[in-house]
């Protein structure tokens, strides 16, 4: 198991994937590097990673937890899923611990026309299917959110329902890396941009 964590403009979040093991981010430990983002922004915070438990036998197969926003997400494999057939169970907690369930049918996502939980879903299959690993998939998911969110954080962040383009969101990311002369960094979302893309 592990738990990765990044900080984009002071906006922390956690990534959790099952049948892994290594350290986070920069090797440190990531509830100190969320304290310290939120330290630095002025903000505190403590945030609840929910879902890793399914009492109904569903397999969690990947969670996240917005810091800031102190709300969680999981994506499950329920117990009669099919490859064939991808829909998951998707949970989403809000910052007061309110639970909203919804079945998604990754076949029907349209990364230019998407909610976050639709995406974390469409991301979630795409590690499963072994078309990318965590990292490049559903890390970077969270990552445009956390981009996104701090680009709004003046009209207020958006929350798990709200439609995207994600395509969008990162060509804008590709343009800020390629600005800065990351070409490592560019050509790592271009790859996502292609599992995207469709």
């Amino acid at each position: 198991m592990s738990i990765s964590g990044i900080g984009t403009a002071g906006y922390p979040v956690a990534g959790y994937e099952t049948r892994k093991t290594g350290r986070n981010v920069a090797g440190g430990s990531f509830a100190k590097q969320a304290a310290e983002a939120a330290q630095a922004t002025g903000q505190t915070s403590t945030a609840t990673l929910h879902g890793s438990k399914e009492e109904t036998g569903d397999i969690a197969i990947c969670s996240n937890v917005d810091v800031v926003n102190n709300s969680s997400i999981t994506v499950y494999k329920t117990q009669d899923f099919e490859p064939g057939n991808p829909v998951y169970k998707v949970k989403t907690w809000d910052k007061d611990g309110n639970v909203t369930e919804r079945m998604i049918d990754v076949s029907k996502v349209d990364p230019k026309n998407c909610d976050t939980a639709e995406m974390y879903a469409y991301t979630s299959h795409l590690k499963e299917s072994g078309k990318g690993s965590f990292e490049d998939t559903v890390l970077k998911a969270a990552v445009a959110k956390a981009v996104k969110n701090a680009e709004q954080r003046n009209s207020g962040s958006w929350d798990f329902s709200t439609k995207m383009n994600w395509v969008d969101i990162v060509k804008d990311i590709m343009q800020s890396e390629y600005s800065y002369g990351d070409l490592k960094g560019y050509m790592e979302w271009q790859k996502f941009l292609g599992l995207l893309d469709k």
